[in-house]
């Protein structure tokens, strides 16, 4: 009996879908999906001889002498592409807060259309799990037991392509890379049902699922997501598809032990862009490894060796300082979630100092992984987000960073740049700031000093801006414009007065023994009433100029017969409201003037009123 022999070749991948495929000979002409797209193959050699359009392949076709096979697909479907077209028609803005959730609303109805018949596909996994079923069962309404239609996701390393056949365990134990293309899939498509309100729930309920138990439902076999392959979804212009990579692939890195996160850091670390020759630190690979090795030694960093987070750190700045790479944001990212690991091993002060530029650049660059194209415009929004994930993780380093570059930058445009950045972290995470309120407040009125006028000229703007935020922000810090005298409590229960004419400080005000709550000038500017919940008490202080104060510049003011304590005092109870954190006093606590000698204290809903006279 003659036997039979089987040659199995393996072609390169495309982005587009395999729509035909025919032999001629010793030649494989691939017809793709894509109108224009055709490939010619020399199977002798097992070479790529050249590419056409499809209409130059019918012409070739026509020739004769070619054995024909046409991929029956029931349909070809691009993840991303389908997720964006689908839920474009409901991503605008409604014109009525009632069109956000009417369920049979034609936006809402067209996306579900869109989205509906190909999860239900991918959900129809013949795994065995009641439980998933049965969440299955609550978002689709049925038990499809229909097939996967062939759908392809582009990305790693050309395209994934999920062929016809029912989705059980053996489509989980193919390849890392296919595990990773098909579960991203799934996850992208959930990803963007959750928009709709309707089936937010039910949709993060099985993605969760997913995520967590398909691994011990498939059992032994099981091939594990890929990092690499996920991150070459990084980038990618589809939201859900970008958000379900960046799940999927914190998840994984989770779930290594720590032998296995070493090995990946250790097979990863020689790709790293430090190691490189000059010409390949931009290579896709290296940016590739960086992520990796990058987010694995985040969370494993107590099992790396030094040297190796010393490559991982050093290439980390590499591409951060390097304004031509077309990779800082990957930079920037890792700075975010591991600053406090890199710091160690480079420069800290001069990558915060480059974050803080890149923060305020308004100027736009492209960035990416090389592999897939990155985000275009500036990377200020991810710089922003660093800083202020820095800022509230290393406090101390921030703070002296921040402070030295206000009382000694490089330049005065340098100053006004970092000034802006304090008043957006203001803005957005006051808490941060608070602690070290004094020493801000400070540095930013000795940028102002007088006796450098074109520094407080250029500074003055943003100084000015700066100050605006803190008064409006934090209840212990008050400013009375026709005096230019700024009053600043402290939480050692002092209050500093500073004159911002001159830029200096003029005296300190000592009667609370703990933590300021308020501050606030009268609108005259003669009197200042300070309060303490934690002292539960509100003191009364003379801040206009007397006789006294020119003999004795720079003494405080003497408050009566007292000589140099409160000029009045006044006890309060307002029971465990005087516990109020931090945060709830920069909501809920305030002073309001009836009258020039008149203030009332707000905590919450009550309100205590004090005689200043």
């Amino acid at each position: 009996m003659a036997q039979l022999s089987y040659r199995l070749y393996l072609i390169p991948g495309a982005t587009s879908p395999l729509e035909r495929l025919c032999l001629g000979e010793d030649n494989l002409l691939l017809i793709y999906a894509d109108a224009s797209k055709a490939r010619l193959w020399d199977l002798k050699t097992q070479e790529f001889w050249r590419s056409m359009t499809k209409a130059k392949a019918e012409e070739l076709l026509e020739q004769g002498g070619w054995f024909e096979v046409f991929v029956e697909h029931e349909v070809f479907v691009d993840v991303g592409e389908l997720i964006r077209t689908g839920m474009t028609t409901i991503t605008k803005k409604p014109s009525s807060a009632t069109a956000a959730t009417d369920l049979g609303s034609p936006a809402i109805l067209r996306a579900w259309m869109y989205l509906h018949p190909i999860l239900s596909a991918f959900l129809a996994m013949q795994l065995g799990d009641p439980d998933f079923d049965e969440l299955c069962l609550g978002l689709l309404g049925s038990r499809s037991t229909g097939t996967v239609p062939a759908c392809s996701l582009a990305g790693y390393k050309g395209a994934i392509t999920f062929l016809c056949s029912s989705l059980d365990r053996s489509a989980w134990i193919c390849s890392p890379e296919y595990s990773s293309g098909l579960l991203l899939a799934i996850l992208s498509l959930l990803k963007a049902g959750s928009t709709l309100e309707e089936w937010d729930s039910l949709t993060s309920q099985i993605s969760t699922y997913l995520i967590n138990n398909l691994y011990q439902i498939v059992g032994e076999g099981f091939k594990f997501p890929s990092l690499e392959a996920l991150t070459s979804h990084w980038f990618n212009p589809c939201s859900e598809v970008k958000q379900s990579a960046r799940t999927l692939f914190g998840a994984q890195i989770q779930r290594l032990s720590e032998k296995q996160a070493c090995d990946i850091v250790d097979d990863g670390r020689y790709r790293l862009p430090s190691v490189q020759p000059d010409n390949l630190k931009d290579a896709p690979y290296s940016a590739t490894a960086l992520i990796v090795v990058g987010h694995v030694a985040v969370e494993h960093y107590t099992s790396i060796p030094t040297e190796t987070l010393t490559d991982i750190a050093k290439s980390v700045a590499l591409y951060l300082h390097d304004e031509s790479s077309p990779h800082r944001v990957l930079a920037i990212e890792l700075c975010s979630i591991g600053f406090h690991v890199w710091q160690h091993y480079v420069d800290a002060v001069n990558v915060l100092r480059a974050l803080f530029e890149l923060a305020t650049n308004s100027g736009t660059k492209k960035d990416g992984t090389g592999a897939t194209p990155g985000p275009v415009g500036g990377v200020g929004p991810q710089a922003r987000s660093a800083v202020l994930q820095i800022a509230s993780t290393n406090t101390p380093l921030f703070m002296t960073t921040l402070t030295m570059d206000i009382a000694t930058p490089k330049s005065v445009e340098h100053r006004r740049s970092v000034m802006q950045l304090i008043a957006f972290i203001i803005k957005k995470k006051p808490l941060v700031l608070y602690p070290n309120l004094t020493r801000l407040v400070e540095a930013v009125i000795k940028s102002l000093d007088p006796n450098i006028a074109s520094n407080r000229e250029a500074v003055m703007d943003p100084a000015v801006e700066i100050l605006g935020h803190v008064v409006r922000t934090f209840p212990t810090v008050d400013f009375h414009k026709a005096t230019q005298r700024l009053a600043l409590g402290t939480n050692e229960g002092a209050v500093i007065m500073y004159d911002l004419k001159t830029a200096t400080r003029l005296y300190v005000l000592e009667g609370h023994k703990k933590r300021l709550t308020a501050v606030s000038f009268s609108p005259d500017g003669r009197r200042l009433v300070t309060a303490s919940l934690d002292e539960s008490v509100v003191m009364v202080w003379k801040v206009g100029s007397s006789f006294t104060s020119f003999f004795n510049p720079g003494a405080p003011p003497r408050q009566g017969g007292t000589g140099t304590e409160a000029y009045k005092v006044y006890p309060f109870n307002v029971g465990d409201e005087a516990r109020m954190t931090v945060a709830g006093t920069l909501d809920w606590v305030a002073f309001e003037w009836t009258n020039d000698r008149t203030a009332r204290l707000k905590i919450r809903d009550s309100a205590l009123t004090f005689a200043t006279t």
